[in-house]
């Protein structure tokens, strides 16, 4: 009996000792380098931003000294990945690409008359797929790539006419909708292992690799590119894919060229964007609702990661949703990220552009990415002065 009771005894110590001891918050695997850092603190198990009239630097050692040298930076990369995942985008999934399934190729006269166009699906994870539709010029050769997320199949974009019928780019379109939805549940029959951002994006990844394996790609220039939710998506392919050589994102507001902050704008996404669309981004940024310049990073952390490499954001000022998507806070995040490409001396692939207008992709705003792709795709000349700037436009308050 004594025995039993001594049993009892141990096994209630043990849970009592178990329910006592602190859980290790998951935070502390990825930002444990940050403790140290000057303006940053643990508060009930939250790494804090103490220096709210500033931002956080991705720049920073423990000791608040800066980076100075690209190895340096190199090193660092792997850690702010992990720390974009736990804060921003989810888990990268790490799933193959299992088989693709072709559809016949048709002279495609809507876009151009040396056009050729079919449509795939590409399997992947336990025999879910998602749709892309490549068109290509007919005659031979080893093109560029230009991906656009587009759900809509019959959806041509502006520039695909001339850039098929001038026989120097592969245009394909990826239906973000067919690797996870919009809104509602993620299910079993999506990419449901990470949010929907890094879904996205995993997607775009999974398609080079499809399109590494075709003679007529020219694999060392891929551009990736999308509006609003998509163009936030291209960002983070971008930051995880080096394969994307160019990465142009259009009016992408918070989780993509704009930040959790919003610098005293009304009316902007901002952090709100974790209330009102749970499964885009993760849900620790839930615990900054309350207060978005204690995050210990921001999107200006994304855009640094592309350094070297080409990115173009595109912005809206006025009208319609503009405002939405935060055009002031989009621009700190430019200035912000600009160490990492002067590290490379490569500020000239750092760019950004504001026109009037609202909320949407216009044909100045194709126009202005086909500008920089033509650039860095066949060496065309163009005035990069007018993308290192924040235009002179007035942005609605």
């Amino acid at each position: 009996m004594k025995i039993k009771w001594l049993v009892f005894l141990l096994v209630c110590i043990l849970a009592i000792i178990i329910c006592c001891t602190p859980k290790t918050n998951k935070n502390f695997e990825y930002v444990v380098n940050y403790i140290s850092q000057p303006g940053i603190s643990v508060e009930k198990g939250n790494v804090i931003w103490n220096l709210k009239d500033s931002l956080p630097s991705p720049f920073a050692k423990n000791d608040g000294t800066l980076i100075k040298k690209t190895d340096e930076w190199e090193a660092r990369r792997n850690f702010l990945l992990k720390l974009m995942e736990e804060y921003v985008y989810g888990a990268r999934p790490k799933m193959k690409l299992d088989s693709v399934i072709t559809a016949a190729e048709y002279r495609d006269i809507q876009v151009a008359g040396n056009a050729i166009t079919y449509s795939a699906r590409l399997y992947y994870g336990n025999s879910r797929c998602f749709t892309i539709r490549l068109t290509r010029p007919e005659e031979k050769g080893n093109y560029p790539v230009i991906i656009r997320y587009e759900s809509n199949e019959s959806f041509r974009f502006p520039i695909e006419s001339k850039c098929i019928g001038s026989n120097k780019y592969i245009i394909v379109a990826l239906n973000h909708l067919t690797v996870a939805p919009d809104n509602g549940e993620v299910t079993e029959k999506y990419m449901n292992e990470t949010k929907v951002l890094m879904a996205w994006a995993y997607a775009a990844s999974l398609t080079v690799d499809y399109l590494e394996t075709l003679d007529c790609v020219d694999s060392a220039n891929i551009t990736i590119a999308g509006m609003s939710r998509t163009g936030k998506a291209a960002i983070c392919a971008g930051v995880y894919d080096k394969r994307f050589k160019i990465i142009v994102a259009n009016n992408s507001g918070a989780a993509g060229a704009s930040g959790f902050r919003n610098f005293g704008e009304k009316g902007t996404q901002a952090i709100d964007i974790v209330k009102h669309q749970p499964t885009w981004v993760s849900a620790k940024l839930l615990e900054y609702i309350d207060d978005a310049n204690e995050l210990p990073l921001d999107m200006h952390f994304a855009r640094a990661l592309i350094a070297p490499r080409v990115i173009l954001t595109t912005e809206a000022a006025n009208g319609a949703d503009a405002i939405w998507a935060g055009p002031v806070s989009t621009f700190k995040m430019w200035k912000a990220s600009d160490y990492a490409f002067n590290l490379y001396q490569k500020t000239e692939n750092n760019l950004i552009h504001l026109r009037s207008g609202g909320h949407a992709q216009l044909d100045e705003d194709y126009q202005r990415m086909m500008m920089v792709v033509n650039h860095i795709c066949y060496g065309e000349r163009f005035d990069n002065a007018t993308f290192r700037k924040f235009q002179d436009v007035e942005i609605e308050k």
